[in-house]
């Protein structure tokens, strides 16, 4: 009953106007992929500078979010990651300097996004690294069925 529930709540954000808007393949900016874990995938509607995400693979929370505030994302190389996510737990209630070279979107980098909510900014470091899909369109397809819980049946040979 929980995963019912849990589906029909992603189901709702997903086919809510701004869902249909958003989760689309043209507003695919690129996924996260950890070890163990399915891939997420990051969404912004370059219009209404709307974000959002769909995790295909998430122990708690909504696997489709719409965020209340648009986010920026920023792409660090591995020894900078590892040197933030040390700095932040020794300095829990600043924010880190970053430099314009860390927006430009690239493979293989660590993912950290920023977010306003009021007047804080609030900053969370993604598990995963970037891949971006140059095919987007059945990639966002299964992730939407599988965030919705739609178990797909491919055609035999497929």
């Amino acid at each position: 009953m929980k995963n019912a529930s849990r589906f029909r709540k992603n189901q709702q954000t997903v086919k809510s106007p701004n869902g249909k808007r958003l989760f689309t393949p043209g507003n695919y900016l690129f996924s996260t992929k950890a070890d163990g874990r399915e891939e997420t995938l990051y969404f912004r509607n370059s219009i209404t500078k709307q974000t959002g995400r769909l995790r295909q693979q998430h122990k708690k929370g909504s696997r489709a979010t719409i965020d209340k505030e648009a986010r920026t994302h920023l792409f660090l190389s591995e020894k900078r990651y590892k040197y933030l996510k040390r700095w932040d737990e020794e300095n829990p209630c600043r924010v880190p300097a970053f430099c314009c070279r860390e927006l430009r979107l690239v493979q293989g980098k660590y993912h950290v996004e920023f977010a306003c909510e009021g007047e804080e900014l609030r900053w969370h470091a993604s598990k995963g690294t970037v891949k971006v899909s140059k095919r987007p369109k059945p990639l966002v397809r299964d992730a939407l069925n599988k965030v919705c819980g739609i178990q797909q049946t491919r055609a035999f040979g497929k």
